[in-house]
């Protein structure tokens, strides 16, 4: 069956798609973020992979996070706010305080560390990256999901 083209961009929150990548954006209380250099790439972007297609995004995310940056939430933690660009998923967590970062996963990750999110325009960004820094107003999604806890 071929669904017409208007939802050909569709993507379910059930489950994960095999082309759309998932990830966590964490913000601090002191407005930073964290972000992971990829090895291939060389280019700077949230922690974020592949979903297989059993799993649910946010535990795809999840997992994601802990494998490239040694981070966990506890368990049913919920995000503060979700944001869908062309290629990816992000779920957005709030941090009181920064957390050490050790990836585990250090044949994708070259590098990983905590950024203002006011610096983020100046990294090389992949395109999720670059699309954040160009269309979300990190001010509002800040106090957004500072509310949310």
């Amino acid at each position: 069956m071929v669904f017409p083209r208007a939802f050909q961009s569709y993507v379910p929150r059930t489950y994960c798609v095999e082309d759309h990548v998932y990830g966590i954006i964490v913000i601090t209380a002191g407005r930073e973020t964290v972000v992971i250099r990829g090895r291939q790439s060389g280019k700077w972007s949230f922690p974020k992979g592949h979903g297989e297609p059993t799993e649910q995004p946010l535990d795809a995310a999840l997992r994601e996070l802990k494998e490239e940056t040694g981070i966990t939430f506890k368990k049913g933690q919920l995000p503060g706010d979700e944001l869908r660009f062309k290629s990816g998923t992000y779920f957005v967590f709030y941090l009181e305080d920064k957390l050490d970062l050790c990836p585990e996963d250090t044949t994708e990750v070259m590098d990983c560390m905590w950024i203002p999110l006011h610096r983020l325009p100046y990294l090389t960004g992949n395109m999720d990256l670059t699309t954040f820094t160009r269309r979300v107003d990190s001010d509002a999604l800040f106090n957004r999901i500072n509310l949310c806890r």
